[in-house]
């Protein structure tokens, strides 16, 4: 019954993760492929998206493929966060509010023969929704364009990782995940003829729409040094790498004539071709990042000692827009701006061995309390200043200490802003919230081989 039960959630969910339809609020959205990231992963979004140091066997974390053979023996592990973000618009005086909420990730993973570690799972890659409209005067009429843009890009993956050297003291990994991008992304423009009737929204006119739908596979890779230089105190060096690589898909371009651009039905096309096919490239990233953990007693009434942990992780992410190419358009030109990405959270653990000490702690002592701050960089030019990102995050993590198992709730959260300092230019004050839920197996470890005495 247990097995059934496991099998039907991962179906569901996974059937879930797959049928939502990703857009996104932003008018960034409307570049290349659409928008990257605001969807964070619960646990990292704690601690300022430091996303490729934290290696933990409470945590699925798929940023960095070399992660999965931390996971503790016998103790696969179930990954589900579901994430929202509600941003207030502001340009010239005008203001405007959207949000999004989508399921961040679906992911698995657990290790075998002591060295190795698999995971595979779902999550999204970009993801595009934007609208925006203008007015220009011709004579004494008026031509009405609207801008629009949804859709969005999954990925499946599988990922492997495996230890090239693991003591008590030192430990070396390497992985790697390989996934399949898949969905569609659509730009869709309308301009109609506004008549004197100023209040009459029927406009008669033209609309075109292009679309790109990705089918093509994709791959990066993880590896992970961790080092104790002295007793209680450890230091961990990262990398990841997401090499340039040609995203494969199709495009369609087509061109219609209504009498109401405002209604999809009764458009008359004038052409139509989705015969097109070709690539874009996607954007090269390298990120580097460092922890440092600390170990100490911590005293709790006369008695007891409380096993404390204290980690301060450190993230630099540099990405290569310059290098995105799309073949689809013979008159595209690249504007884009390389981005940096600079991150760092502290994450508190007043009891890490709280299975044991369940009876002894309380609630708080096994709680997880994470802090953390970001500033990265956009690709776009606004008023000639690229534009920026700032943010402070905050988060905790609940552990469901119900007959040993490793299962946990885990809230984080985000206030931040994006723009340039040119007050009138388009600014974007944000607000994330980020709801995580891990479930791990009890203490009869669900795919233990059972033995008779």
């Amino acid at each position: 019954m247990r097995k059934l039960s496991v099998a039907l959630f991962i179906f569901l969910i996974g059937n879930l993760a797959i049928a939502q339809s990703l857009t996104s609020n932003s008018p960034y959205s409307s570049f290349g492929l659409g928008e990257f990231g605001g969807l964070d992963h619960t646990v990292f979004s704690g601690i300022g998206n430091t996303n490729i140091t934290l290696q933990d066997s409470t945590v699925v974390n798929f940023y960095n493929p070399s992660s999965y053979n931390t996971l503790a023996k016998g103790q696969p592990l179930f990954s589900l966060g579901v994430s929202s973000r509600i941003s207030d618009y502001s340009e010239n005086g005008v203001s405007e509010r959207g949000s999004i909420t989508g399921i961040q990730h679906f992911a698995i993973a657990f290790p075998f023969a002591r060295n190795y570690g698999l995971a595979f799972g779902l999550k999204p890659y970009s993801r595009r929704g934007y609208e925006f409209s203008t007015r220009t005067a011709v004579d004494e009429d008026s031509i009405y364009h609207n801008y629009s843009g949804s859709g969005g890009i999954n990925e499946g993956f599988i990922g492997f990782s495996a230890n090239l050297l693991n003591t008590r003291n030192t430990r070396l990994s390497i992985g790697g995940n390989l996934g399949y991008l898949f969905g569609t992304v659509i730009n869709t423009r309308k301009s109609g003829l506004i008549n004197s009737n100023i209040n009459n929204n029927d406009y008669a006119g033209g609309v075109a729409n292009k679309s790109l739908r990705v089918g093509s596979f994709h791959y990066e890779v993880g590896l992970s040094y961790e080092q104790m230089i002295r007793e209680k105190h450890r230091i961990g060096v990262y990398a990841t790498l997401d090499p340039k690589q040609k995203i494969n898909g199709s495009y369609t371009d087509a061109l219609f004539y209504t009498g109401n651009i405002n209604t999809e039905t009764g458009y008359d096309t004038l052409s139509f071709n989705d015969s097109l096919s070709g690539n874009v490239t996607n954007i090269p990233t390298y990120t580097f990042g460092l922890s440092y953990r600390l170990s100490l007693k911590a005293r709790k009434g006369q008695t007891n000692e409380l096993n404390t942990e204290l980690s301060f992780h450190l993230s630099y992410s540099l990405s290569d827009w310059q290098s995105y190419e799309d073949r689809f358009d013979p008159n595209f030109t690249n504007t884009f701006l390389n981005t940096t990405k600079y991150t760092f959270g502290v994450q508190y653990i007043p009891e890490t061995n709280f299975i044991v000490n369940k009876v002894s702690t309380k609630f708080y002592h096994r709680m997880r309390y994470r802090v953390g701050a970001y500033y990265f960089t956009l690709p776009y030019e606004t008023s000639g200043e690229q534009v920026t990102d700032f943010g402070t995050t905050f988060g905790f993590g609940f552990p469901i200490a119900v007959q040993k198992t490793l299962s946990s709730i885990n809230v984080g959260f985000a206030i931040g802003s994006r723009g340039v300092s040119n007050s009138q230019a388009l600014q974007e004050n944000y607000y994330g919230f980020n709801l995580g839920i891990s479930i791990a197996p009890g203490a009869d470890r669900w795919f233990r081989k059972r033995k008779l005495n």
